[in-house]
């Protein structure tokens, strides 16, 4: 059984890839784009592609109406089962979506916004996360890679349920 990998940025997460063609909206598109751009490329490729997509205006920061924007737009996607999104894509969207719900926007956008600014940056978004050379998806299954108890502070009450989603450590090599 695979198990649920849920860091936020699903919403997490370059318009590359053969398959993004086949992507009827610009969230699936971003999600299937993501599945070689972050497994496979430089963490820094993928947490670009994240807040690009997230950051509709370009302004350099997430604000709470573009988050809300994103939300919209999973929210609409996960029920689409004949969409390019597999049912591990889905169900990792819906969970995170319902951590998103249960936590409220509002503790969500005020965890990773430390500055106050009303925005997130691309720092704060990633700020729990030590980001290098290697893909996105290695640094998650890194425990040393990941504060992942600051991560789950940022969602408030509902934090707990992030560590049960926590990724095995990798196998020592």
């Amino acid at each position: 059984m695979t198990s649920l990998r849920v860091p936020l940025f699903l919403f997490l997460l370059v318009f590359a890839g053969p398959d993004v063609a086949r992507a009827a909206d610009p969230f699936e598109s971003f999600i299937v784009g993501l599945r070689s751009t972050c497994a496979r490329a430089p963490a820094t490729r993928c947490t670009a592609a994240v807040s690009a997509f997230l950051d509709s205006d370009r302004n350099g920061k997430v604000e709470p109406d573009e988050l809300e924007a994103a939300s919209r737009m999973a929210t609409a996607s996960i029920g689409n089962t004949d969409g390019p999104l597999n049912a591990t894509e889905r169900s990792s969207v819906a969970v995170a979506l319902m951590i998103l719900k249960s936590a409220g926007m509002p503790q969500v956008f005020a965890g990773f916004d430390s500055n106050g600014d009303g925005g997130i940056d691309k720092a704060e978004m990633f700020q729990d996360f030590r980001i290098d050379r290697r893909p996105f998806g290695t640094i998650v299954r890194d425990r040393k890679s990941v504060d992942w108890s600051a991560f789950a502070r940022r969602f408030g009450k509902v934090g707990g349920l992030i560590n049960g989603l926590v990724p095995p450590p990798s196998p020592p090599k």
